[in-house]
């Protein structure tokens, strides 16, 4: 790991954005958040192709780590046929040194029309597969807090981040009790966020993760532009603000818990 401030526990620089906005694409991206404070970046794949773009940026890297899966909204590219495969690339992936956890995982209720049993199907599988390799989790949960609860509680032995954390301070503090850890990103930040940031409030200081889930979720002041991992320091200070503490001290929690769960 680098030296530096800030851990992001969640960001996507395989994504074509960054290539088309930002000066210098991902490298430049990633150059600038380094000089910038981040001293690590756990970069994440959506299915087998991104994963695998994970990989190669994680392995071309010091600092930066890769976490493998499939996300619920791109089960529905995977031909029925196709699942067992894609399922035991993903579960080999996790054998390489750079991958540190099996994500980005779970349920997304947002839209309709999606099939949410085709999204249980990948969900529940991979966290089967996470049991038996015994590595972390990473869970996209929108809008689909119930489903996310009950089937997580029926696997005892995962464990992980719930990326983006978007639900309740109650739900927070029962998740973080059962021993999960909650990320904060830049949607903390916003000036109608109440529900996250009483959230961010509640979750203890051993539970709590920082990510920006670049190049989406700009923090403000920066809203509606592409995100990238220097960005963190605004999560850093809203969250400092929100819990009564240092924006130091908020950095060091985050970047402990970050090298806690992902083994590191």
């Amino acid at each position: 790991m680098r030296q530096g401030l800030y851990f992001d526990s969640h960001a996507h620089y395989d994504d074509a954005r960054f290539e088309e906005e930002f000066p210098g694409g991902a490298e430049g991206a990633l150059k600038k958040a380094f000089e910038e404070g981040v001293c690590g970046i756990v970069t994440t794949g959506t299915n087998p192709v991104t994963s695998r773009a994970a990989v190669k940026i994680a392995d071309s890297h010091d600092g930066i780590y890769a976490a493998v899966g499939i996300h619920p909204s791109d089960g529905r590219f995977i031909k029925e046929d196709d699942r067992d495969g894609a399922l035991c690339e993903i579960e080999a992936m996790l054998s390489l040194p750079k991958v540190v956890a099996l994500g980005e995982i779970g349920l997304d209720y947002h839209y309709d029309g999606m099939d949410r049993e085709m999204q249980k199907y990948f969900f529940e599988r991979q966290l089967e597969i996470a049991e038996k390799r015994d590595v972390p989790v990473v869970i996209h949960d929108r809008d689909a807090h119930g489903d996310v609860f009950d089937i997580i509680s029926r696997h005892k032995n995962a464990r992980g981040v719930m990326h983006c954390f978007s639900g309740s301070a109650e739900s927070g503090r029962q998740l973080a009790k059962k021993g999960w850890y909650l990320s904060f990103g830049g949607s903390v930040t916003f000036k109608n966020a109440r529900q996250a940031k009483e959230a961010a409030a509640a979750v203890p200081d051993d539970r709590l993760l920082i990510e920006t889930d670049c190049p989406y979720l700009a923090p403000t002041p920066h809203r509606g532009e592409i995100n990238y991992s220097g960005y963190l320091r605004y999560v850093v200070s809203t969250l400092a603000e929100i819990r009564g503490t240092s924006a130091e001290r908020i950095a060091e929690i985050t970047r402990e818990n970050a090298l806690m769960v992902f083994g590191l």
